[in-house]
């Protein structure tokens, strides 16, 4: 496929890439409708293996179109091959960031009129139950007069789930709690406090880069402290000082924003705390995190522990991270036992826990209950089960069930035969690795020779 995505677009005739990232790349084009041509931003998804949450996506933008003053406007999307393509108005092309690292640190009233619109887009967002969960510079648009919240291929329901255990990449703005798989409005607002910060001084709050180890940069969120906080102004420092306490019940509400805009009053503990000038990184960051009972750190030290082939204490972990509902944990722990190392085979507590995790989202263990249901380990054979839960996880985005769906298609295991369906999903997992999908996809072609 061509690197120009819009190469057999026929109604966009002109393209200029704005940024190009290995997930998603950007564009400014100029798009014929009827008789007018206009400007359109486009993002550009380059890995669409997770429908679900590419679905969700547009069902939201399409939901936030109606707060026109807050949003800029989805127009539609497109699937390109292995892309998809999201239109939106064109508002602007810079970024916080860039405004930022171009004309330096916002003014007061430039940072008042910046928190103002970001409060009115996440009381919609937080209205309709989802967190942002990626409030950073990079992902505020600067319109000519407005301040624009985007970027909602993060965004999460407000539910403890699977997907709130994640922490893939840079984890500069995160807030502390989302180590226990926590995602809330306090963690909108940790991370809005902590971009505030960047807007008025230009720096990271706690100097964090991109590329520095996510352990360092979470270990940073949990125990350091802001750096040279006498470079706010006074009252901006206090305010961010309340949005980034480390305790999610500590923070205020997007309500007491609102009024701070008002007021500038924030609590008395706020402004009779001492900062203290805790910076120091730390050379064991994961042990340290998972020492203070960080759900993430103690389940990839569990991984770590399991992968050095020490599975007493990587089960122990496990055990820890399933008692408390983490999902990543509870799937783990189904392994151990469906495997039966280090403890004695049981495969129905091993589907117990893939069961628990699953109803949290977990499309790993929607895989590994629907392969007990596909070969009867622990219960009857059932292969309608088994393809529902299979078809739950690839349309997650696991290449393993992918594959799988990509099988029963061609085999006509529990569904009728289907070999264009068959030749999608092969073609969708070979697309993003998988070496047995390529292998199917040959022996299809072979038998229809």
């Amino acid at each position: 496929m061509s690197s120009n995505p819009f190469e057999n677009q026929v109604d966009i005739t002109k393209s200029k890439l704005l940024q190009n990232d290995s997930l998603v790349s950007s564009y400014k084009v100029k798009q014929v409708i009827e008789d007018d041509s206009v400007s359109r931003w486009v993002r550009v998804l380059h890995d669409i293996s997770n429908h679900y949450a590419i679905k969700r996506e547009k069902d939201l933008l399409i939901y936030l179109n109606q707060f026109k003053d807050d949003f800029v406007r989805f127009d539609e999307i497109r699937k390109v091959q292995f892309n998809y393509l999201q239109f939106f108005d064109f508002v602007g092309k810079r970024t916080l960031q860039e405004k930022v690292k171009k004309t330096g640190p916002l003014s007061e009233k430039q940072a008042r009129h910046l928190l103002e619109n970001v409060l009115s887009g996440l009381e919609k967002l937080h209205g309709v139950g989802f967190v942002h969960n990626n409030i950073r510079p990079e992902s505020i648009l600067v319109g000519k007069d407005h301040y624009y919240l985007f970027s909602m291929d993060h965004a999460i329901p407000m539910l403890t789930s699977y997907e709130s255990e994640l922490l893939v990449g840079d984890q500069r703005y995160t807030a502390p709690e989302r180590m226990n798989g926590q995602a809330s409005e306090a963690s909108d607002v940790y991370a809005l406090g902590c971009m505030l910060y960047y807007a008025l001084s230009g720096k990271h709050i706690y100097r964090l880069k991109p590329n520095q180890d996510r352990y360092q940069q979470l270990y940073a969120h949990a125990f350091h402290s802001m750096s040279k906080e006498n470079s706010l102004p006074y009252f901006w420092r206090q305010l961010v000082i309340w949005m980034t306490q480390k305790q999610p019940e500590k923070r205020p509400n997007l309500a007491d924003l609102k009024q701070w805009l008002v007021d500038q009053v924030v609590p008395k503990f706020i402004r009779d705390e001492v900062i203290g000038h805790n910076r120091k990184s730390s050379e064991t960051p994961l042990e340290d995190l998972a020492n203070q009972h960080c759900l993430f750190a103690q389940f990839k030290k569990a991984n770590e522990y399991e992968a050095e082939g020490n599975l007493d204490s990587a089960f122990n972990l496990y055990e820890n991270g399933a008692f408390r509902e983490y999902s990543r944990a509870e799937n783990n722990l189904g392994l151990m036992y469906e495997k039966g190392a280090p403890i004695k085979q049981d495969y129905f507590k091993a589907m117990n826990y893939y069961h628990m995790a699953y109803q949290k989202g977990n499309p790993y263990a929607a895989y590994n209950l629907g392969r007990m249901f596909e070969k009867g380990l622990g219960t009857s054979v059932d292969l309608k089960k088994a393809f529902k839960l299979f078809q739950f996880s690839a349309l997650r985005g696991h290449r393993p069930a992918q594959h799988k769906i990509g099988s029963f298609y061609a085999e006509g295991q529990g569904i009728p035969k289907n070999l264009i369906q068959a030749r999608f999903w092969f073609g969708l997992a070979a697309r993003y690795g998988c070496l047995e999908s390529e292998n199917s996809i040959k022996k299809l072609l072979t038998a229809s020779l």
